[in-house]
């Protein structure tokens, strides 16, 4: 059948039947994920048939006085000093108003006040406990508590608050998908699926429910089925700039002309964060068809208004990395041997971000004695404690003036910090988390027995890498040519100075070395790790694990020499960044 044959026979069950059409269109593309036709036929079928929620959302705010929705009205305009000036008058005529308790509460977290806002959101349980939106902010306060704390029991308590609200007014659509969100932090993927399933049978108008939709689809290795969520989503909501940048993320993903020409409409209404998004988006596009010089104007804008809004301090981070220098020396090693916990289940794979750690975390995870837990944060949880009331001493400063026991304690604690991440019982684990290159005399001194994997790619094909990709949060060095290049060079000068002061503790894969002669190079690392050889990881492709990464589709392929050089397509709008890589092009694999 022609296209719009196509479009006629799913316009007729969409007459009786919307959702089953729409249905029916996901699965067309599912089917074949880069046809344009199918992409077409699922956006004019949503756009003349629109989801409509089964379970309308009540007004949070009915019956509130005047003076509330005054409130309300003025946290929308981001104007909560004047809302709270308001609010504070009007509880003194009603103390015990939920609605302004609760809008009291969310400026108190806005503030990072989180005790206030958990003190006030209680009490107005206390007196009414039927309020499903009290509880949902109360769920939203926990979780902001817990990831500020670390602890699990918080989580629980988060959700069990979500779960009240949801209760209370079933499908609670603010609830239920503020709790999708948790479930994906913890990495419980399966459950987040069923959760986002339930929540679109409920509300299939959600944008934002497709968007978290495809990004579980995709870091469970199901592209069909992503693309199809994100489809939905850019459907509903053309100015959606989150479920846009999942899609060309993808990588494999195709952006068809109308795409383009839809997301070029969007630019000019755009907040400033989804513009930077849509930049990025086009800029795939462009690489796409192949049109490098659009594409690099596009990287050039994306950039520059990322970085506006969020600065890259290079003196600070040159600053850190001299005083790891200054801290980290042979005699503090040599003074502390023996020290720290003994175990030696934790595998770091530390790089630079887009080095191919992601790959080589996948090898590893095909192993049958290590877990892959990817990026983990109980090096940064330790330091964050550490940092907790020290006015002016460095980080550096107060590690070393720890003993031994205080290290071997801190060892234990990451180790219990990591458990909850882990599902099975292999005897090793990963923690891929990026930022630990700067971390690494921290490691040894507290885990003196854990292995360290340094990945190292081609200094060019590294920071084009990072330059080129719209990462959610952080990595703020990444959006500037001059930035990312210091970056680089700060990174490679710490990892000399490691393989100076601790010889043979880190292992480095080149990953240009990986492409070109892959088993040696795993076999190499297997031996570093003091593990058999096994087949499964020359085979990693095949094995099924959920991968948060933007590299997620590209290492459920086999190795391939795709990612060498693409930076040579930019070479004209990249002479800042090799003229601030300087000799480091050259000089940079040992």
């Amino acid at each position: 059948m022609m296209t719009a044959e196509i479009l006629d026979d799913l316009e007729a069950i969409a007459r009786d039947n919307p959702v089953r059409a729409h249905e029916e269109a996901r699965r067309r593309v599912a089917e074949n994920p880069n046809s344009e036709e199918a992409a077409l036929q699922l956006r004019d079928l949503i756009r003349k048939y629109p989801p409509v929620s089964l379970y309308p959302s009540p007004d949070p705010l009915e019956g509130a006085a005047p003076a509330v929705r005054r409130a309300a009205e003025l946290l929308e305009q981001d104007k909560a000093e004047e809302a709270e000036i308001g609010l504070r008058a009007y509880l003194k005529q009603a103390p015990n108003d939920p609605s302004a308790m609760r809008l009291m509460a969310q400026i108190a977290m806005a503030s990072g006040f989180l005790d206030n806002a958990y003190k006030i959101l209680v009490r107005s349980l206390e007196i009414n406990r039927s309020r499903a939106d009290n509880w949902t902010v109360l769920g939203k306060v926990l979780h902001r508590i817990a990831s500020s704390s670390g602890d699990l029991k918080t989580i629980d308590e988060a959700i069990a608050a979500l779960d009240q609200a949801a209760r209370i007014t079933p499908f609670h659509h603010d609830a239920v998908f503020y709790k999708t969100g948790i479930l994906i932090q913890i990495r419980r993927l399966q459950d987040a699926g069923a959760l986002l399933n339930e929540l679109l049978g409920a509300h299939p108008q959600s944008t934002y429910a497709w968007t978290s939709r495809g990004f579980v689809h995709k870091t469970l290795g199901d592209f069909a089925e992503a693309v199809a969520a994100y489809r939905t989503a850019v459907a509903i909501d053309p100015a959606n700039s989150e479920a846009w940048w999942g899609l060309a993320n993808l990588k494999r993903a195709k952006l068809h002309t109308f795409d383009v020409e839809e997301i070029e409409r969007q630019l000019s209404e755009a907040s400033d964060k989804a513009e930077v998004s849509l930049h990025f988006v086009l800029a795939t596009a462009y690489d796409q068809a192949q049109d490098f010089e659009r594409a690099a104007e596009h990287l050039q804008t994306g950039n520059r208004l990322r970085l506006q809004m969020n600065p890259h301090d290079v003196a600070a981070s040159q600053r850190a990395v001299q005083r790891c220098i200054t801290t980290y020396t042979k005699a503090y090693f040599e003074r502390r041997k023996g020290s720290g916990d003994p175990s030696d289940a934790p595998i770091f794979v530390v790089s630079m971000p887009r080095s191919g750690s992601t790959l080589v975390e996948q090898i590893l995870a095909s192993h049958s004695m290590i877990e892959g837990t990817e990026e983990l944060f109980g090096i940064q949880q330790i330091q964050s404690e550490l940092s907790m009331g020290k006015k002016t001493a460095t980080i550096e400063e107060t590690i070393a003036e720890l003993d031994g026991n205080a290290l071997a304690e801190m060892g234990r604690y990451y180790l219990h910090l990591t458990r909850h991440q882990r599902k099975g019982d292999r005897p090793h684990f990963t923690d891929k988390n990026p930022a630990n290159w700067r971390e690494v005399g921290l490691i040894h001194s507290i885990l003196p027995n854990a292995k360290i994997i340094d990945v190292r790619r081609n200094p060019m094909d590294c920071c084009f890498g990072n330059y080129s990709q719209h990462f959610n949060l952080g990595a703020n060095f990444s959006y500037g040519q001059k930035e990312v290049a210091l970056f680089y060079r700060d990174y490679l000068q710490l990892m000399r100075h490691f393989d100076t002061v601790l010889p043979g503790v880190v292992h480095r894969v080149i990953y240009d070395d990986l492409v070109d002669d892959f088993e040696r190079e795993v076999r190499r690392l297997l031996d570093f790790l003091q593990l058999p050889f096994e087949e499964n990881c020359l085979r990693f492709f095949e094995t099924k694990r959920a991968i948060h990464t933007p590299s997620s589709e590209q290492v459920r392929q086999p190795i391939n020499k795709s990612g060498l050089g693409r930076w040579r397509n930019y070479d004209p709008w990249l002479s800042e960044m090799r003229e601030s890589l300087g000799d480091a092009q050259n000089d940079w694999r040992g």
